[in-house]
Formats: structure tokens, sequence, C-alpha cells
């Protein structure tokens, strides 16, 4: 999360995010604290930003990231379980001090029976489709959603939606712990209406316009830009960081791979209007 006195940036995990930070840190005096952190309540009130990334795209980019060996996702689904991850961490990714006995004891049975034979095949290969389309089911299965740890098993939406439409109600929202309880979490249905009373980014840069849409949310929050700052965004183009060793997303998908993210990520497939990769 990059925190300055105008703005507040927070990190979607493989959005590009590492690529803004740096532009913002050029731009703007300010911090990089931790990185994919919730904005505590008392800094919501200054202009958020986000970043989001086609579902398609995003879980090849996820998928490839792991095949290196890199990632939360890669370390939590191929270990049987840390205990110093239960007690030091799954606790702070839900916003508590402390988790109950039952939901320790929840996690922990989970992790007995996690397939980490299965996951650590399912990343052998990042020029494989077969094996991605193998890690895309267990990744988006709701019997294995709490294999990926991070609280994504204990929230509602692990039962009809996939991890980043988590990762994006967790980083967007002020839900909180409301996260893991709110009733209206339950039903697909209402997420739109959840995100109208909850959200608080005031813009979400899309990964695919990256240069276009960062100008036009400082441009939203009253941030003047040099010509010199400009040009600097705008070069970015090219220059990625933390990428995967893979190939374009279309090279992996068969029509029923395509099927199961657009039911799992359908409120951000709807909502920034993203297409599925040609077959």
């Amino acid at each position: 999360m990059f925190v300055s006195d105008s703005l507040i940036f927070v990190e979607l995990h493989k959005t590009a995010g590492s690529h803004i930070g740096r532009c913002l840190n050029k731009i703007l005096t300010g911090e990089q604290v931790g990185k994919h952190n919730v904005v505590p309540p008392e800094l919501q009130n200054r202009f958020i930003l986000g970043s989001i990334r086609n579902p398609w795209d995003w879980y090849v980019s996820l998928w490839g990231y792991g095949c290196d060996r890199k990632g939360s996702a890669f370390s939590q689904t191929t270990r049987r379980y840390s205990v110093n991850y239960y007690w030091r961490q799954l606790n702070k990714e839900m916003g508590k001090n402390w988790l109950s006995p039952a939901q320790y004891l929840r996690q922990l049975l989970a992790d007995t029976a996690k397939p980490v034979a299965l996951w650590n095949e399912v990343y052998a290969d990042s020029s494989n489709p077969e094996l991605f389309r193998k890690w895309l089911r267990l990744m988006l299965d709701a019997d294995r959603r709490f294999d990926i740890g991070e609280g994504y098993g204990f929230s509602p939406l692990s039962a009809h939606s996939g991890v980043l439409t988590y990762r994006y109600f967790k980083l967007f929202t002020n839900l909180g712990s409301d996260l893991y309880s709110l009733p209206d979490l339950t039903d697909s249905s209402r997420l739109n209406e959840v995100w109208e009373q909850r959200a608080i980014t005031n813009f979400v840069v899309r990964n695919e316009h990256l240069e276009a849409d960062l100008i036009d949310a400082l441009t939203c929050a009253n941030i003047a830009l040099t010509d010199e700052q400009r040009l600097f965004i705008l070069q970015g183009k090219n220059e990625k960081t933390n990428t995967s060793s893979r190939k374009s997303m279309d090279f992996y998908y068969d029509a029923e791979s395509i099927e199961l993210v657009k039911n799992k990520e359908a409120f951000i497939i709807s909502r920034y209007g993203y297409e599925p990769p040609a077959l």
C-alpha cells in the first residue's frame, strides 16, 4: 500500500501494483506501507486508488508466478500446514488479533486433507495448458477453498466466487470482519448492492489501460501532473515487474475453463466488461 497525504494506492495482487507504486513514488511524496494491506479506517477518507485485471488473464498470471515457485498462493497450497502461519499470519490476514479455536481447528483439518502432491504437480510446467486447467479447477473448487489460506475459505464469498473477487472485496471495501459473516455475501446476486454500500475506492485502474487510467485517476484526485511526469507514466508501458514465465492467456484456456472463470468471477467481469480469451 502506497500512502501519501493526497492519495492511497491499495495493491491487489498481480494487477501491476509494483509498477503503479513506482509511478506514484516518482510523482508524490509518500511511503510504501507493506504490500497488499487493507486500508485502516482512519485513512479511508483519503482518495483511494485500486487496480484490477481481466480475470482470465489474472488466473494465468497467478499460476505462472506459482510455476516460478513464487507467491503466497503457491506457498500456501504446496505445503501441508504451518503452525507459525496459523498463529502469526492468518489472523492478521482476516483483520483479527486471534481466531476462534473452531476457526483454527477448521483450517488445520482442511490443511491435513490438502492434496499437496497434486498442488505441486500442477505447478510443474508453465508451458502446459493441461496443468493450468487442472490447477484452475482446484483453485475454483469450493471444496478446496481452505487450501489457499488467507481467510478465503471462511468468507461466504468462497461458496460462489473466486479468489480474485474475495481479494477485491477484502482490499477495496470497508467490510473488515463483515467479510466473514455478512449474510448478503452468501448470495452472489447481492454483490453489486454490497459493493455500492461498502466500497472505499474512488478509482480503479484497469491493467489493460494502465497508463491512461492512472493519469485519469490522478486528475480525479486533483493531482496536477507536469509534462515530464505524464511522460514517465506513459513510458512505463513496457516496463514490467513481478512477471511470470508463461504464455498469453489464449494459449491456456478451453471452453470449460473459460466458463469456470466466467461463473466464479461474474461480478468483476460484469463490472468492467471483460471479455474471455479467444479459442
